[in-house]
């Protein structure tokens, strides 16, 4: 595969992926991604993209400010 952005090629990796949402931002560790090698933009799948979006809507009303949590923990 290639990236979108830059034509690079893209390889398995870890990514932290950052939510910032009104009332808090939401860090997630250790996120499965194909990673640019050149540019270093990240693709997720369709499976991690919906763990992530239940990740994020169950943290919200719990969290205030900050949260940091590890992917393969909360998934």
């Amino acid at each position: 595969m290639k990236c979108f952005m830059c034509k690079g090629d893209l390889e398995r990796a870890r990514k932290t992926y950052v939510a910032t949402l009104e009332n808090c931002v939401i860090v997630i560790k250790d996120v499965p991604a194909m990673v640019c090698t050149q540019c270093g933009e990240a693709y997720y799948s369709d499976e991690v993209s919906d763990r992530l979006e239940r990740i994020i809507d169950k943290i919200r009303g719990m969290v205030q400010e900050v949260a940091i949590v590890e992917y393969d923990k909360v998934a």
